[in-house]
Parts: structure tokens; sequence; C-alpha cells
């Protein structure tokens, strides 16, 4: 599965497209969400609470965008997280998501690291 942001590699420094199921406790954690929930509206929730919990609000999850034509104008820069770039097309997403359920449902959400 694959769904990919925008994230700053602190390493590199560079802006860098990052798929959202690499973070593995994110991916368990839908996984989960497939195997208990019965209505498309539930799991929708529940993957909500997953996206909050580990993209909302957190420096290393977070990006600055700034205008190209007037850099220098701190009014139209925007501060924006892995969670609200997922959140823009959060309907589309949950569609992706629930078409591949059964890929989720056979995720071993037991496996220790």
């Amino acid at each position: 599965m694959e769904w990919n942001v925008y994230y700053e590699n602190i390493n590199s420094r560079k802006m860098m497209p990052y798929n959202v199921f690499n973070h593995y406790f994110f991916t368990i954690g839908c996984a989960k969400a497939a195997k208990k929930c019965m209505s498309k509206d539930e799991f929708a929730e529940e993957v909500k609470h997953e996206l909050m919990y580990y993209f909302w609000s957190k420096c290393e999850w977070e990006i600055l965008l700034v205008s190209w034509t007037r850099p220098e104008d701190e009014s139209v820069r925007i501060k924006i997280d892995v969670y609200h770039q997922v959140m823009m097309n959060y309907d589309r997403f949950i569609d992706y998501l629930w078409s591949n359920r059964r890929e989720l449902r056979e995720m071993d959400t037991n496996e220790k690291l």
C-alpha cells in the first residue's frame, strides 16, 4: 500500500515524499482497525485516531509551506503536518484503505519488534 506525503528528512535536510504506511505502528493500528470495525464509518474514525496519534502536531512530521513569489512575507507561510496532508483527501484515503482492508486484516498485528 502507498500514500505519499511530504516531510523533511532531517539527516539530508531535503524535502522528500514519504509513504505513511512505512510507519510500522501506524500501519499496525490501521490493520487492527480493519479487523475490529464492521462499518466504513467506524473504520474511518479509528484510522483518524491513529493518524492523530502518530502524525498530528509533532515537529518531526511538520513542514513549512512558503510562497514562491513572496518568501519574505510571513503571512503566506503555513505549517502543515502529515495528519493535515492526509486529511485534505481523507475521503479518498479511507476509500483506498477500505478497498484494501483484506490486505490489512492479513497483517500480523501480534508481531513483536
